[in-house]
């Protein structure tokens, strides 16, 4: 399951204070059977083409319909092992708005890997496959997607257009698209409190309210070409670009401040960001083929990245007021490439490959007003990686996997402005993969372990204090460890019935901490690694049958941590108190959709239910119940329901939201109306209409699936 807290998703660059984120007809049959699922190796198969579920929508509404899948707080997470990696037919997804403009009556079947082997990079703790349909002919297609959706209670509108257009011609694809986002966010309220207690009985307690408004536009396109040639050879390119077209934020926060009980200050801090990025290029080249009985699979990307932004804080306090002026500019590079050789022998199939990526982030802070220090430094890594799996049919047992990846990486950080805090380190890391597919009787099950890991993205490494406000600081850690997994899992499966357990060992988990900064009330957030593991449990139950029309897809499971920390505390007579964070979190999620015959004009309803109890999640604790009610009417138009129309309305009665307080001893901090501000959502309860047109749409040949992923996605 995904951080409740997004502040606690290691990609967020916010702080806990601030994250306040057509039917398929074969030879004129219609087919329209129930969906199947089957257990295949290590992962679970569900076909989608000829059922029912392929009238869902888009691939995002199949994806939240099919077992071993469950959507929580608007995001798509793998039951028991959180936010998983897409790939398209054998691409990689990186942007997830993706999976929207992807039709469902394309989608031939998914494939939901709980336990990536050593071909997948060390942080892939999930894995979701989706294939697509091959489309005959050749000549000119193209869809067109419309979406748009408003939260009224907060005015964030949000909308997007997509064209995508493809030419096919002798074995030859020339492809191409375009996409438009634009966000609007009128206001996104919280309140908040904090306390912190130092020395000497002197205690501080701040109380306040924030307000949060946006506008984004941005601008993605790409294009390229793949070829098939003789009859096992295939190669080609494609070219991504990302415009940021605007990018304001306007943060005002209001509190008063206590120090021993007494109203010592009233702060009004109003910040505004102008922001020029996130900008990016990215170049990926691929081959694929055969050498007699070897199968080659190459690929190399070329990333670059810039961003710049500049911000003005304009504070009022019982001293007077003060305006702070902050300018950052980051620029990152990064070139990959991987290589992975197959070829069957005995009674499975043997994978042998390499990858290599080669990174640097240049980062430049200056800030005036203020006794912070400027920062000017620059980041290096450079990753290779090895790996070998092999997975067979013996008889009598079932499907046996098992793979090593061995990654080295160099790093390097260097800060120009206080040269002491240099710092050059390297990592040398093994990570073993098994699995063990088998059948008793009726009953399929999958028995895996696997060593993973999670790397701070390259925004956590940094050592410069970042100024948020008079009373609040945030800066990182170059220091920061990876944080390392090992992880257990049954997965069973009868008929449309499936039971998923999930043990998970977690050390050097990497989160957010705050610490007094001073004796007047400051405060530092800062990311460390625990130095306590977690221990997680996980345990689910679903259901997914079909009873003519009517599908439903029920998930209910717990997740229990065991997690405490000895932390200093000056109100305890020892000066330090035992903290756990061991509450269960209870989900219940209950998808149902009804599916009328085309006799019967082609309707689809669905009245969805998403159920999260309160709970700790890392050193977080979630203090109510999250709940949202959902319901959606879809219909297809024209002939071979080319043209499609869907209206939503989620979070009906407006429960889905959490309230969250963080204990860290001598800081304690509780936040109201707590979301996924990180994916940009700021009120679920949302009304929305997406339209989509296809016409003569092809499948893509393109079969570049990307390499230096996990380092790109800490960029």
């Amino acid at each position: 399951m995904a951080t409740a807290v997004s502040a606690q998703t290691s990609g967020d660059k916010v702080s806990a204070r601030d994250s306040v984120f057509r039917s398929v007809t074969l030879d004129e049959v219609k087919v329209t059977a129930p969906s199947k699922t089957k257990m295949k190796g290590n992962s679970m198969v569900t076909r989608i083409v000829g059922t029912s579920v392929a009238t869902a929508g888009n691939a995002e509404d199949v994806l939240s319909q099919i077992p071993g899948i469950m959507k929580m707080k608007g995001e798509l997470q793998v039951i028991g092992k959180g936010t998983p990696i897409y790939y398209i037919n054998g691409r990689k997804v990186r942007d997830v708005s993706e999976l929207q403009s992807l039709s469902s009556h394309d989608i031939k079947n998914v494939e939901v890997i709980t336990n990536p082997g050593a071909q997948y990079d060390a942080e892939a703790n999930a894995v979701v496959r989706l294939n697509t349909l091959r489309r005959n002919g050749e000549g000119f297609g193209m869809s067109v997607d419309a979406n748009g959706d408003i939260a009224p209670s907060c005015g964030n509108e949000r909308c997007a257009s997509t064209l995508n257009m493809n030419y096919r011609i002798d074995g030859t694809d020339f492809f191409g698209g375009v996409t438009f986002d634009a966000q609007h966010l009128n206001h996104y309220d919280t309140e908040t409190s904090q306390a912190t207690f130092g020395k000497d009985n002197t205690s501080f307690a701040h109380g306040g309210t924030t307000h949060l408004g946006q506008r984004y536009n941005t601008l993605r396109y790409n294009f390229g070409m793949n070829t098939t040639f003789c009859t096992d050879h295939s190669a080609g390119f494609r070219i991504e670009r990302n415009d940021n077209l605007k990018g304001m934020t306007d943060f005002l926060m209001t509190e008063d401040v206590y120090r021993n009980a007494v109203l010592d200050d009233h702060l009004v801090s109003e910040t505004i960001t102008d922001a020029d990025g996130l900008n990016s290029w990215l170049i990926n080249a691929y081959y694929n083929g055969k050498a007699g009985a070897w199968g080659i699979d190459c690929n190399m990307d070329f990333y670059t990245t810039d961003q710049t932004s500049k911000a003005r804080t304009a504070e009022t306090d019982n001293a007077g007021r003060k305006d702070v002026f902050a300018d950052s500019e980051t620029d990152s590079r990064l070139f990959a490439a991987k290589l992975v050789l197959s070829r069957p022998i005995w009674r499975g199939n043997l994978q042998l490959g390499a990858e290599t990526a080669f990174a640097k982030r240049d980062n430049l802070y200056q800030i005036s007003e203020t006794a912070i220090a400027d920062d000017k430094s620059d980041v290096a890594e450079n990753s290779y990686a090895l790996f070998a799996e092999y997975g067979a049919m013996i008889p009598q047992l079932g499907m046996l996997s098992a793979g090593l990846r061995y990654e080295h990486v160099d790093f390097t950080y260097n800060n120009h402005v206080s040269p002491s805090e240099n710092l050059t380190r390297r990592h040398d890391n093994f990570f073993p993969f098994f699995s063990l597919g088998t059948r008793l009787g009726k009953v399929e099950a999958q028995l895996s372990y696997s060593m993973k890991t999670r790397r701070p993205n390259y925004y956590l490494l940094r050592s410069n204090i970042e100024y948020n406000n008079r009373y609040t600081l945030s800066t990182g850690d170059p220091k920061l460890e990876n944080e390392m997994h090992h992880d257990v899992g049954l997965n069973m499966r009868y008929s449309s019935f499936g039971m998923s357990l999930q043990y998970a060992c977690i050390k050097n988990g990497i989160y957010d901490w705050t610490y007094p900064y001073d004796d007047e009330g400051r405060v530092l957030l800062k990311w460390v690694n625990f130095t306590e593991p977690i221990h997680r449990l996980s345990a689910f139950l679903n259901a997914s049958p079909t009873f003519g029309i009517w599908s439903p897809n029920y998930t209910v499971g717990i997740q229990k941590q065991w997690l405490a920390f000895c932390l200093t505390d000056p109100r305890e007579a020892g000066g330090v108190r035992t903290v756990s964070y061991n509450k269960p979190l209870f989900i219940f999620n209950a998808n149902n959709a009804f599916r009328l015959p085309d006799t019967a004009g082609g309707w689809q309803f669905e009245l969805n239910s998403e159920l999260l109890s309160g709970g700790h999640y890392g050193n977080a604790e979630l203090r109510n119940w999250y709940w949202n009610l959902s319901c959606s009417v879809q219909k297809y138009f024209l002939r071979d329901k080319a043209l499609s129309v869907r209206l939503a309305f989620s979070d009906i009665f407006h429960k889905a939201y959490n309230n969250v307080r963080l204990d860290l001893g001598n800081y304690i901090l509780t936040q109201t109306h707590i979301l996924g501000q990180g994916r940009g959502i700021y009120d679920m309860q949302r009304v929305s209409l997406t339209l989509r047109y296809n016409l003569n749409v092809t499948k893509s040949k393109y079969k570049g699936t990307g390499a230096g992923k996990d380092v790109r996605e800490r960029m």
